[in-house]
């Protein structure tokens, strides 16, 4: 039988799978069927459904050279005699058996062959069936054949099946160890975690689990320079990397395993997006010495030990990176960091951390060393560098966990303030922030406190003493002393004590705990800051609040408020003049409330307009422009000018250079505006009268000041350059509408004002006045000179008028009639007595009731009544026989109507019963 026959009759024993004549042939000639061509023939035309249990027997004692030959020969190669020689050479070029060597594993010259095959052999199994477990079956009996083997089952075979047929049946995806052994180490860990994280909702033991079950043996497998020569730039980076380190961490890496790294990155990625999860696996595994072999490392070499110290040194970085690596800032992400640090704290052998307990002050809080704070750079809060092996942020020992743990501590407390920030966060607020940053903060810290109305000055106090705890961490509720040193440590350690005091109080008294800032920061007799500092405060406090109200009505909004806070210390500042005037300005804005005032553009007013307008008299001009008859108001005007001066807002320099006037001189000067500015109004609603009477009785011109009692001070009134030219305007006002005796009073009253005009303005401006004045008198002399005249028309009609003729109608009468208090107008201002009026009232009454009335007496002469009589006799309608109204006579015979007799009685009794008052002579019987 020739060797092609042979090989021939080999093959078609595998392609059966009919192993007992394949080890009858591999018996008989083992010349020829060698051990790696009997492998090659196997890889080649063994099916892969074949079980293994039924050939790997033969595979042991073809490893051993342990063959027996059987009896019947003739059997086994009756099929390949029936070939022709050169035929069967032809065939056996032809089988292009496979190589043992596994493509992947090729390169590796520690492997020899029939490892070669065993690997070689299970991927053709995983691929044609993909089921493991029959891979198992191939491995399991040769696991002792060589550590690279062991090693292969460990890292790659144990994880996948532990994952697809032990941990997640269900949920299995057929993963082939081809492509499975193809993933670098990053996507390795993450495919193996994956469903762990999907299951950890309700058991919080499972990423432990699956860490020592399947990314632990994937790891210990020791597989590293099978995957740095699939992975060549990861390969190299890692030995760029090893060489920039020690030595010591050199070969802790070498015997542990780079491949921890992944590990760690991926429990800092876990804790960025779910840092309970974190925890748990935290908690629960133990780190790299925690893997679960499945009783496959028996025979396993002990690892280094300063190998092992160094895997968990990595291991607690990994711990502290994900404190600092969450986004969480919640209480529960304090509290879940504050258990990261405790499980670190107990693997590296360091001391525990205090518990965090509730949001209280920790008067034990641990110290840092100022050099270990000098160490940290920005860089190294960084999201990439917290697992540098160098960074003094994350590298366990003491100093980083006393840091963590107050950093914790800062956190639990801010989380209760409502301000909530992460580890990272707060670390690089304390330790690297500016002085401008940790304003920032503050600002919003205290803003976001006084949003809580609901808190009591209890919970004020603590929060006052947990700011300056956070300020240098290092905060003692007995101390009273000013420190304002800057210091190296705290989240507020760039700004000064007395300015956060400052904030805090600030902050009181927005909140509207008044009565606690006062007995914090007035009363006893280790202030936190100096009085000084506290009126300061107050102030800014009231205006800012002042500035930020819609109405200026005190008894509402910001007004109400900075009222408020005034009101509360001023007893505590009883001669202080800066809450004096912010008090004159509260009431000069609640004053300005009751009026409508709109500014340009149809901006309604706000009280911080009045503060920011550079001349605030002139807003009461508005007003007396846009509010009717508001000029009538002119006391409570006066009093809003008077604030406006107090509150040290009227400003009146002097373009000479000589001193500004003081607070009395630029009290007069308002008044005058004012006074002038209501003037100027009331002649826009054609109110002459009240702007008249406000010239004459409220302008009193410089002379009349210093008739007031002296001033203590010996203030000298100031120069009046708005009394003559209110007085001068007025006096230029005509009104239009005026005729007959009202026009006379106007012109009296305009040569009046326009006479005091000339007496208070400067000589520069007289020539205009008197010009004013002189058109004027001149407009008076005509007038007077048309009175006159009409005057004289009605003496001389009444000269001819009919005695006795009630019945007609000429506008002389109606003239007349008016004529009496036109010329008494003149004298209508001048005092007088009861008896010149009782004499003026008879006078006017005896003219108008009794026109024709004539008062009888002893000593009229005899030529005045008979002459009455006679001119009666020559009228015809008077005398006659038709005359019904002659009861009798005369004197000298003449008639004597009903009519003159009655009037004559009536005149006479009125004469005798108020005689005595006018002096008039008694009336005597005719």
């Amino acid at each position: 039988m020739s060797s092609a026959h042979i090989i021939l009759e080999a093959t078609r024993s595998a392609s059966e799978a009919d192993i007992a004549a394949l080890r009858q042939l591999a018996a008989q000639y083992p010349n020829t069927l060698q051990v790696d061509l009997l492998l090659r023939i196997l890889l080649t035309y063994l099916p892969e459904t074949t079980e293994p249990t039924l050939y790997a027997p033969f595979l042991q004692d073809l490893i051993s050279e342990s063959f027996s030959a059987t009896d019947d020969k003739t059997f086994l190669l009756s099929h390949a005699e029936e070939i022709p020689e050169a035929e069967a050479r032809r065939r056996v070029k032809r089988l292009h058996l496979a190589p043992l060597q596994y493509p992947p594993y090729s390169s590796d010259a520690s492997i020899d062959s029939f490892t070669h095959f065993l690997l070689h052999r299970a991927n053709q199994i995983d691929a044609e069936t993909g089921s493991l477990p029959l891979v198992l079956q191939l491995i399991d009996p040769f696991i002792d054949h060589s550590k690279y083997l062991r090693n292969w089952m460990i890292s790659t075979l144990l994880p996948l099946l532990r994952l697809e047929y032990e941990y997640y049946p269900q949920k299995a995806t057929l993963r082939s160890l081809e492509a499975f052994e193809r993933l670098d180490g990053s996507s390795a860990v993450a495919l193996l975690l994956a469903e762990a994280l999907k299951e950890d909702g309700g058991q919080n033991w499972v990423i432990a689990r699956d860490l020592r079950g399947l990314v632990g043996p994937w790891i210990h497998g020791d597989n590293r320079r099978k995957r740095r020569r699939l992975d060549t730039e990861r390969r190299r980076t890692s030995d760029v990397l090893s060489l920039s380190k020690d030595t010591t961490h050199s070969k802790a890496e070498n015997a542990s395993g780079s491949e921890w790294s992944h590990v760690n990155e991926w429990l800092v990625g876990l804790a960025t997006r779910n840092i309970a999860q974190a925890v748990n696996a935290i908690e629960q595994w133990d780190g790299p010495r925690d893997v679960d072999y499945g009783g496959w490392d028996d025979r396993r070499e002990e690892r280094n030990e300063t190998a092992s110290d160094a895997s968990l040194c990595r291991y607690g970085q990994a711990g502290l990176a994900a404190i600092y690596a969450s986004e969480q800032a919640s209480l529960s992400g304090v509290e879940n960091s504050h258990r990261i640090l405790n499980r670190v704290a107990q693997i590296c052998g360091l001391q525990n951390p205090k518990e965090l307990g509730s949001a209280g002050l920790p008067l034990d809080a641990p110290m840092i060393d100022s050099s270990y704070l000098d160490s940290l750079s920005k860089a190294q809060f960084l999201r990439n560098a917290l697992l540098n092996a160098q960074n003094p942020l994350t590298t366990p020992n003491q100093f980083s966990v006393d840091l963590a743990q107050l950093l914790l501590i800062s956190g639990r407390i801010l989380e209760g303030m409502h301000c909530r920030m992460t580890c990272n966060t707060i670390a690089a607020l304390s330790i690297l922030g500016g002085e401008a940053e940790q304003w920032t903060e503050l600002r919003k810290l205290l803003y976001g406190l006084r949003a809580r109305t609901h808190q009591d000055d209890n919970a004020w106090n603590a929060t006052r003493q947990q700011l300056l705890w956070l300020r240098d961490w290092n905060y003692r509720g007995d101390s009273q002393q000013y420190d304002d040193h800057i210091i190296k440590s705290g989240i507020f350690c760039k700004i000064g004590k007395t300015e956060i005091e400052h904030e805090i109080l600030k902050a009181f008294l927005i909140a509207g705990h008044y009565n606690l800032a006062v007995t914090i920061y007035c009363n006893g007799e280790a202030l936190p800051i100096p009085l000084e500092g506290v009126e300061k405060v107050v102030l800014n406090t009231a205006l800012t609040s002042y500035d930020g109200a819609s109405n200026g009505n005190r008894t509402r909004g910001g007004v109400k408020k900075a009222s408020d806070i005034v009101s509360s210390f001023r007893k505590r500042f009883p001669e202080s003049d800066a809450i004096s005037e912010t008090e004159a300005l509260l009431s000069a804005t609640h004053a300005l409330s009751f009026y409508s005032l709109t500014l340009q553009h149809g901006v309604p007013f706000q009280p911080v307009n009045i503060r920011a307008h550079p001349d605030p008299l002139s807003l009461i001009g508005k007003i007396l422009q846009q509010n009717p008859r508001s000029y009538t108001k002119l006391d409570h005007l006066l009093e809003i000018g008077q604030n406006l001066v107090k509150a040290g807002l009227v400003e009146s320099p002097q373009e000479d250079g000589s001193p500004s006037l003081s607070r009395d001189q630029q009290s007069v000067i308002s008044e005058r505006r004012v006074t002038a500015m209501a003037i100027e109004a009331g002649l826009a609603e054609e109110d002459f009268d009240t702007a008249y009477s406000y010239i004459v009785n409220r302008l009193r011109p410089a002379k009349q000041w210093n008739q007031k009692p002296p001033k203590p001070d010996n203030v000298q009134p100031p120069e009046d350059d708005i009394s003559w030219r209110a007085a001068y305007q007025a006096g230029c006002y005509q009104l239009s509408k005026a005729t007959g005796s009202s026009r006379l009073r106007r012109l009296e009253q305009r040569l009046e004002l326009l006479s005091q005009a000339i007496l208070l303005a400067p000589a520069a401006a007289l020539e205009d006045v008197l010009a004013t004045w002189k058109q004027c008198e001149d407009q008076m002399n005509a007038a007077l000179a048309e009175e006159t005249e009409q005057e004289e028309q009605w003496d001389d009609k009444g000269d001819r008028r009919i005695p006795g003729e009630f019945g007609t109608r000429d506008p002389l009468i109606t003239a007349q009639k008016t004529r009496e208090p036109a010329r008494n107008a003149l004298n209508e201002e001048a005092p007088i007595g009861l008896f010149d009026v009782a004499r003026g009232a008879a006078a006017a009454l005896s003219r108008s009731a009794f026109p024709l009335s004539r008062p009888q007496s002893s000593n009229l002469t005899g030529a005045q009544f008979p002459e009455t009589s006679q001119s009666r006799d020559t009228n015809p309608k008077a005398g006659g026989e038709g005359d019904e109204g002659v009861v009798g006579t005369s004197e000298k015979g003449g008639r004597v109507r009903k009519r003159d007799m009655v009037s004559n009685m009536v005149t006479g009794g009125l004469v005798s019963g108020i005689g005595w008052v006018i002096g008039a002579p008694p009336v005597r019987e005719s």
